[in-house]
């Protein structure tokens, strides 16, 4: 509860402050300006990180969550092994064994997918265009969620027969066959 002594100069001073506001017009109007715009900026700001955050989530989600990615790494040049003259190439890379001792060893994994990733150009043409070459097996569009626009992809059939089949992403096949 206010004091009856303090009311008179609560009073007092909401009639200096709105004099104040009134004799300087552009200050006034100024500072109502900065505090509307800093508060729009902050806004925006938090607008603009939950939309990365929520592009983020997304790029994650179409890699799908609960995939592990294991890749091999080849050696450097110079460890090669020689021996009277002749080098041997040291072996590395991950084998079609490896997938199954995965698969086999680690309770949780319910498919193993391999795949060889490569950066070539594809040539149609006068089109030569740099892309990376994935090659797999039929079970890839579910693991990593992919969309498909026209066509089919792998089949069992085709891993079968070993089919020489090429799916091309939709970007890629715009710039190749331009028509």
């Amino acid at each position: 509860m206010i004091r009856e002594q303090t009311l008179p100069r609560l009073k007092r001073a909401v009639r200096l402050g709105v004099k104040s506001l009134w004799l300087h017009k552009l200050r006034s109007l100024l500072t109502l300006l900065g505090i509307v715009f800093g508060v729009c900026s902050v806004i925006a700001m938090l607008a603009i990180g939950e939309g990365a955050s929520y592009e983020a989530q997304e790029a994650i989600k179409k890699l799908g969550s609960n995939n592990v990615i294991i890749r091999s790494v080849k050696p450097p040049e110079d460890n090669k092994v020689s021996s009277g003259g002749r080098s041997f190439a040291v072996e590395y890379g991950l084998t079609y064994n490896d997938a199954a001792r995965v698969q086999t060893t680690l309770s949780g994994v319910k498919r193993v997918l391999p795949m060889r990733i490569i950066r070539d150009n594809v040539r149609f043409n006068q089109s030569n265009i740099p892309c990376q070459i994935i090659g797999t097996h039929p079970i890839y569009p579910e693991i990593v969620n992919i969309e498909q626009v026209r066509g089919r992809f792998l089949t069992e059939t085709d891993e079968l027969h070993m089919d020489n089949v090429c799916i091309l992403t939709l970007s890629l096949a715009e710039r190749l066959f331009p028509y």
